[in-house]
């Protein structure tokens, strides 16, 4: 009964909608890249906002003896990763592109990166993106990477498939733990803004912005409630 009540006020104490990121999901064909609003289960499609993704964002998945790149193929609703091998335990996907941005007479120009991780379990992992969120060895228990180093005092955002979702933030070491109450899928979120200037290829630019996600399944706990039916918005 008491967990019972804890998962109730979880789901009072919940934040803002999280923002349009890509996460990946496992299904019957593989691994599927959205990009869109996870928890309000909002995908964006094609034609729409997936065909602004020049270049295709890039896929691997990581098994005990190293990594592979998976195809990357852009469908109605997601990108489909195929390709990974039995035993993968880890996907992950990343775009990087430069957007420019006027106000008045000044343009900027931002370095986006955008990451997806998709784990089979809690077991702990390192980083391999710039911006990452890996588990840590037990269920809950989270930590956030930035350039192979702990994030500390970082906003993580947590969200579930049925659209509860809570604010979070790491401690001095990166470190983080959430309760993770319901069978499903639940996503986390980390945003990390960088003034630091550079050069992508041979585009240069004046900051970085990085949106990176970890999503996981939980096979076990309370029945969760009915995922929200699919939104994919029509725009030009």
């Amino acid at each position: 009964m008491r967990f019972v009540i804890a998962a109730l006020l979880w789901l009072s104490l919940s934040s803002a909608a999280l923002a349009h990121a890509l996460w990946i999901e496992q299904d019957a064909a593989g691994y599927q890249l959205y990009f869109g609003e996870f928890d309000e289960n909002l995908r964006e499609g094609s034609p729409g906002l997936l065909d602004r993704f020049e270049p295709l964002p890039a896929a691997k998945a990581f098994t005990a003896s190293g990594a592979q790149p998976l195809k990357v193929e852009k469908q109605a609703t997601s990108f489909g990763l195929g390709g990974a091998p039995a035993g993968a335990d880890s996907v992950v996907a990343e775009q990087a592109r430069i957007v420019e941005r006027k106000q008045g007479d000044k343009v900027s120009r931002a370095l986006s990166r955008l990451s997806a991780r998709y784990v089979t379990d809690f077991t702990e992992r390192k980083p391999v993106i710039a911006l990452d969120i890996v588990p840590t060895g037990k269920p809950g228990a989270f930590k956030a990477f930035y350039d192979g180093k702990p994030l500390p005092k970082a906003k993580v955002e947590v969200g579930t498939e049925f659209g509860w979702r809570k604010e979070l933030k790491t401690d001095d070491n990166g470190a983080f733990e959430v309760a993770l109450p319901w069978k499903g899928t639940y996503m986390i979120e980390v945003m990390l803004l960088d003034p630091t200037p550079g050069v992508l290829g041979t585009e240069p630019y004046d900051s970085m912005r990085f949106v990176t996600t970890l999503a996981f399944r939980v096979p076990t706990g309370l029945e969760a409630p009915p995922r929200l039916p699919v939104t994919t918005p029509k725009r030009n």
